[in-house]
């Protein structure tokens, strides 16, 4: 990496951090102004929707991936992505002028649909300003942000912003800021040709694989915070919400590492170089499977114990800041091991991102079944027992499907990309 390159890089990550920072930090600030069940509701309106921000992100993976292997076809390809990118964020904004009427938390919650969607947009439009040669405009874009970001959370801290107006101004701020960039976007000028059919089936397809693999990912969160709000207990979506910022930041830098060195990781496993990116990912998931199926193991032993040891034990279980800590480590470790791996596998061929896609709803079902056993018990602990039993899951079913054999067509033959 030349140093300019690596400049521009360090430039981006600075940009998208403080944005990512504004976000969460400011929450710690609103948490004593708002108490704890209102700030409750906020974050597990916030939580049920983040998948949101990666359904529109598929279509960045997509031009990612997509993009560097094509020469002819780039501007009509950005078109349809862009087109893809923008329809969550127009069905959002409808259903939330529609909601808007019938109180507090239905509005709430459509409100948060759309700053989801609007996040994912900007990092879309930020990110083919990137591949075009332009990196300062994705860094200046989330800078921009961070600083209406921290505006907002003044007022709010000021008392002046419930959450409902809160959420309300950051959506005028990501708007304004898509619309920017999407002024300065080459292959928005002018008459766009009509695609061509067999053109957009493929892409859907793509973007749909991709994209399944982090929302079923980001949906096991949101299954979480549903699962604590049909139990009542919104001080445990709060020290859920506070005990992942850690792990949300460290995961956040490590894909955000990813999708700078996407395009190049695209060409390099391109073809025969796929079959060293599938082995690599099988001994990665591996490791992570054996990791999180120990630390469930050992998790299940010790809650068998304190149950059997004394009455409250579960409960001081569940109160036990030692455990979250350490539920966190695990989870935000093997986290980005599987993220990792699974990156090599969508780089490869379009063939291996079912066997991506089928792992993370694996990693979904298992996370909602264990959710709804151990949060009742283990309130936040349990919450995060849950994922991490939903990473086992996943990580054991991507060691499966690819150390025996490489990954094929859908004919059955190996097949270059």
């Amino acid at each position: 990496m030349t140093a300019p390159v690596r400049a521009a890089a360090l430039r981006i990550i600075a940009g998208r951090g403080a944005a990512r920072a504004a976000v969460q930090f400011a929450m710690v600030a609103l948490l004593p102004v708002w108490g704890v069940d209102e700030f409750g509701r906020y974050a597990a309106a916030i939580g049920t929707f983040f998948w949101l921000v990666l359904l529109v992100t598929a279509m960045e993976k997509a031009a990612l991936t997509v993009l560097p292997r094509t020469r002819l076809t780039t501007g009509r390809i950005t078109r349809m992505l862009l087109a893809r990118a923008a329809v969550p964020l127009a069905v959002t904004a409808a259903v939330a002028l529609l909601l808007a009427p019938l109180g507090e938390t239905p509005a709430l919650y459509a409100a948060a649909a759309v700053w989801a969607a609007g996040q994912g947009l900007l990092s879309v439009l930020a990110t083919l300003h990137r591949m075009d040669g332009r990196p300062g405009r994705d860094s200046a874009a989330f800078l921009a942000l961070a600083g209406w970001v921290v505006i907002a959370s003044g007022l709010a801290v000021a008392g002046l912003l419930r959450p409902y107006a809160y959420l309300l101004t950051l959506i005028a701020g990501v708007l304004l800021d898509c619309f920017v960039l999407a002024l300065g976007i080459p292959a928005l000028r002018g008459r766009s040709p009509r695609p061509r059919r067999r053109l957009g089936g493929l892409l859907n397809r793509r973007v749909l694989l991709l994209g399944l693999s982090d929302v079923a990912d980001s949906c096991s969160g949101s299954v979480l915070y549903l699962v604590i709000a049909f139990a009542g207990r919104p001080a445990d979506s709060a020290a859920l919400y506070l005990a992942l910022l850690v792990s949300g930041a460290l995961c956040g830098l490590c894909l955000l590492l990813l999708r700078l060195r996407q395009p190049v990781t695209s060409l390099r496993l391109r073809g025969l170089g796929g079959e060293a990116g599938r082995r690599r990912a099988g001994r990665v998931a591996g490791w992570a499977a054996a990791v999180t199926g120990g630390a469930v193991a050992l998790a299940l032993a010790g809650v068998l114990a304190a149950g059997l040891s004394n009455v409250d034990g579960l409960a001081a279980v569940g109160a036990s800041r030692l455990a979250l800590g350490t539920a966190v480590a695990v989870e935000m470790t093997v986290f980005c091991a599987v993220l990792y791996a699974v990156n090599l596998l969508e780089n490869t061929n379009g063939a291996a991102l079912t066997v991506t896609s089928s792992a993370s709803l694996l990693g979904l079902a298992t996370t909602a079944v264990a959710a709804v056993a151990a949060i009742p018990v283990l309130h936040a602990v349990g919450a995060l027992l849950a994922l991490v039993t939903g990473l086992a899951a996943k990580s054991g079913l991507l060691y499966l499907r690819t150390r025996p054999e490489p990954v094929t067509s859908w004919a059955g033959r190996p097949r270059a990309a």
